[in-house]
């Protein structure tokens, strides 16, 4: 059973999502507060396994609030918002957060919707309370290691200060990043570890809502050393910069002549996902293949699974996160299961690994 605390300083809201879990067997009402104050004071009582916070609110605003609350409990907080605060939405999860969700329009509002919401709702904050991690607080990283691939090419797990997986000697020559629920922070964690003269264009395919892909490069381009924009079409990707997948469509990689370069496309979505990271993988594994170095992060379903198999039976190497420090083990979980994981590596360790295999070919 999830007991859930309500926030929002809309009443209307707050009925909505009362109904909303009430309709669920799997949540229980803990209670509601109308603004951030009161939400801290609530949160500060024990007993709450997720929190559905609003962010603008009079008092004390949601993100002072969760930077709050993140520091005594170990409470699932996802953010519930509307496109007027969007350009804060991602400070949550540098505070705390652990996903941000877009508040619909009442009147837009089907039960398909409301059904897919609470089902992210429920992995995330299931999967949060089952772990119990705290070093997720206030977008703490927990510096342990777990895993590193052993000669045999199987994935071994390791139980502290792991050694780094060997990646073959080759000329790696684009990194490729996929990832959904729980990404943003991941990804931004992997870009401050990284070097800043990271030789490889880096190109990235994140499920996410229309309203948010332009903020997730603002925040991603304000808070790493590197530069961070939405991949254009056509457009040839450069070392050292970091390309986002705009919402609602594919990007895929080709290439012209002698150079790689990034197409968007609006062909149908897969696993009902546009953008699609199995699109992307399925593209470097066709035009870049033993050159391809691929990342697979927190997520749920299997997308991606699919592409890390021809990514790895093309000659490129495949990492995948590992559990522990997964929102969501979805994605990282198909890869693995489909035996294309060459290796599984917890969220500090893959920055490390990466940085390894492109010293290792003296870029």
């Amino acid at each position: 059973m999830i007991r859930v605390l309500l926030v929002d300083d809309s009443a209307l809201i707050r009925t909505m999502l009362k109904q909303v879990f009430k309709e669920d067997g799997r949540f229980e009402l803990a209670g509601e507060a109308a603004d951030g104050k009161e939400a801290v004071d609530k949160a500060s009582a024990g007993n709450i396994d997720l929190i559905v916070m609003d962010i603008n609110m009079p008092v004390m605003d949601g993100i002072e609030a969760t930077k709050k609350i993140a520091g005594f409990s170990d409470a699932a907080i996802v953010m519930f918002t509307t496109e007027d605060t969007i350009d804060n939405s991602y400070r949550c999860i540098s505070a705390g957060a652990l996903e941000v969700f877009r508040k619909p329009n009442l009147a837009d509002m089907t039960q398909e919707m409301l059904r897919e919401f609470r089902e992210k709702i429920y992995l995330v904050s299931q999967t949060h309370k089952q772990k119990a991690r705290p070093f997720l607080r206030a977008g703490g990283l927990r510096a342990r290691a777990e895993a590193s691939l052993g000669d045999s090419g199987t994935p071994l797990t390791a139980t502290s200060a792991f050694p780094l997986p060997h990646i073959p000697r080759k000329d790696y020559e684009m990194l490729l990043i996929g990832s959904s629920t729980g990404g943003p922070s991941a990804i931004q964690a992997i870009l401050k570890q990284l070097p800043e003269d990271f030789p490889l264009p880096i190109v990235i395919t994140q499920h996410i809502d229309k309203q948010f892909d332009k903020q997730l490069v603002k925040w991603l381009d304000d808070t790493t050393h590197f530069a961070v924009s939405l991949a254009s079409n056509g457009e040839r990707p450069d070392p050292g910069h970091v390309y986002i997948a705009p919402a609602d469509r594919h990007l895929v990689v080709s290439k012209a002549g002698r150079d790689y370069i990034m197409e968007l496309t609006d062909d149908p979505p897969m696993h009902f996902l546009r953008p699609s990271v199995d699109k992307l993988f399925f593209s470097a594994a066709m035009f870049l293949g033993k050159k391809a170095l691929a990342v697979i992060l927190t997520g749920m379903g299997r997308d991606g699974a699919d592409g890390a198999v021809e990514i790895k039976r093309s000659g490129g190497f495949m990492i995948a996160q590992d559990e522990a420090s997964c929102i969501v083990f979805g994605m990282p979980k198909a890869v693995i299961e489909a035996g294309a994981a060459d290796a599984v590596l917890p969220l500090d360790g893959i920055a490390p690994a990466v940085s390894a295999a492109v010293g290792q070919i003296g870029r």
